[in-house]
């Protein structure tokens, strides 16, 4: 009954989804991997447009990705979120987002969800048409760096956009 496991936003996990936001927001926390959640007051609305990204003829921002969004769920609880982009062939993407972003709510941290997140979300990626995925974390977020090494990420090196002063570390992953 406890089991975690991935669910794909859907109009019953509308107010799981706003509590998810609000305890974000509450925190002052970074919306990785959240497609866009933090712009959405109603979080019904917020599903309908994420999952529009499933398709690239549905995707409602031409220069995006298409993606799948993923809730992790503990019984009817939103945990964390995961966003996974099928392809990168942008630029910025390319160089420093990767494939996959996620994030766990504040008062689940610490608790191992986000490396069982990465790891569910590792076994979608050969579904999706993704056999290698690119997945990067800030050079000084050592718990999200070892959430992706814990997950078979191999670190190629370090990257940063030249406008800002942010590091990022690359990792990839074979699947």
């Amino acid at each position: 009954m406890n089991e975690l496991r991935l669910a794909i936003p859907a109009p019953e996990h509308a107010a799981e989804v706003a509590a998810y936001r609000a305890e974000m927001l509450a925190a002052g926390s970074e919306f990785d991997g959240c497609g866009g959640l933090k712009d959405y007051e109603d979080a019904a609305e917020w599903i309908t447009w994420i999952r529009l990204f499933e398709r690239e003829e549905t995707k409602p921002v031409p220069d995006w990705v298409t993606a799948q969004q993923y809730l992790l769920m503990q019984n009817e609880r939103v945990l964390g979120m995961i966003n996974m982009r099928l392809h990168i062939n942008n630029e910025f993407l390319a160089e420093y987002f990767g494939h996959i972003g996620y994030s766990v709510r504040p008062s689940e941290r610490r608790k191992g969800y986000a490396t069982a997140m990465l790891g569910l979300a590792l076994r979608e990626c050969p579904q999706l048409g993704l056999p290698r995925v690119l997945v990067t974390a800030l050079a000084d977020n050592m718990p999200s760096r070892k959430v992706i090494e814990a997950n078979g990420g191999q670190f190629e090196r370090y990257t940063s956009p030249e406008s800002k002063i942010l590091v990022h570390a690359r990792y990839w992953i074979n699947l």
